[in-house]
């Protein structure tokens, strides 16, 4: 199949190598300069603007970071409804706000369809083709797309709603992230009182008290110097439409809202850059107890 992907950031240059490896002829546009030598690298061509991507492929994936990227890259000048036709499959795999990928779908009707599939498993499931990918969208839509899904990971559908898929991502987003800060501030508690921090993370990991999160990222603090490639600015964002969401059903996100307020703060000190084990720095800072002291939090 011709598919287009629009956003080659870490997530997006691995996907679309992935389906590049299954046979898949692909198409890449991203409004950074150094994109052409990015997209050669995986074997996939570029396009001019995301209007000339979409008028050459049958599949349009965006995945930008927010919705303001994705409503430019959609509906803007040279976006995708400018070089749209009635066969186009738009799959949004962002992470982008329930309501936003509702409306796209309203708009979008007539005109071109749409699928909401937003992606978890992070840069390292976009590299192996393991992503858990939420697929909310027609039967016949989803259809097309499923198998540029199969490349990428494993497709759940979820709902014949776009907007559902959204939903299942801020949700899962949620409860990785307030995971993340729990783990976080028992790691910095259990090392402070006296516990190897690698021994506390072996132990939990095999009881209980496991996540992924843990696992995965709490450790990269004081392995990587707080290294991950998974954004801190995405946490901010991801927790921040979890208690929207939660608002909006009139659900007491309590929770969510806590691990909310923290992310924000390492945003104001790391002036939004770094990556999300920042939110165990976050901990450490607050708390004057470094996990490692022969170093402060930075």
């Amino acid at each position: 199949m011709d598919i287009g992907v629009i956003g080659m950031g870490n997530m997006g240059q691995h996907m679309a190598r992935r389906l590049v490896e299954a046979g898949h002829r692909v198409l890449g546009f991203d409004p950074r300069p150094d994109i052409r030598d990015r997209l050669r690298e995986i074997g996939a061509a570029p396009a001019e603007s995301a209007a000339d991507l979409t008028t050459r492929s049958q599949i349009v994936i965006v995945m930008v970071v927010n919705d303001a990227q994705a409503e430019r890259a959609i509906w803007g000048p040279e976006g995708v409804a400018e070089g749209a036709h009635r066969d186009l499959v738009l799959v949004s795999m962002s992470s982008l706000s329930p309501s936003f990928v509702r409306e796209v779908a309203e708009r979008a009707s007539g005109e071109f369809h749409v699928v909401d599939a937003p992606v978890s498993g992070g840069v390292e499931g976009a590299a192996n083709g393991t992503l858990t990918i939420m697929v909310a969208g027609s039967d016949e839509a989803v259809a097309v797309v499923m198998p540029a899904f199969e490349a990428m990971g494993s497709p759940v559908v979820v709902g014949g709603t776009a907007g559902l898929g959204a939903t299942m991502k801020v949700i899962n987003q949620a409860m990785y992230f307030t995971a993340l800060a729990s783990a976080a501030e028992m790691v910095v508690a259990g090392a402070k009182a006296g516990l190897d921090p690698d021994t506390i993370v072996n132990v939990v990991s095999t009881s209980s008290g496991a996540s992924w999160a843990l696992q995965h990222r709490v450790p990269l603090a004081w392995r990587a110097n707080y290294v991950s490639g998974g954004s801190l600015a995405i946490a901010h964002k991801d927790l921040g439409a979890a208690v929207k969401l939660a608002d909006e059903l009139g659900i007491a996100a309590r929770v969510s809202t806590a691990a909310a307020s923290l992310v924000a703060d390492a945003m104001d000190v790391h002036e939004g850059a770094g990556d999300d084990p920042l939110i165990v720095e976050m901990v450490e800072r607050l708390s004057a107890a470094p996990i490692n002291a022969e170093r402060q939090p930075r």
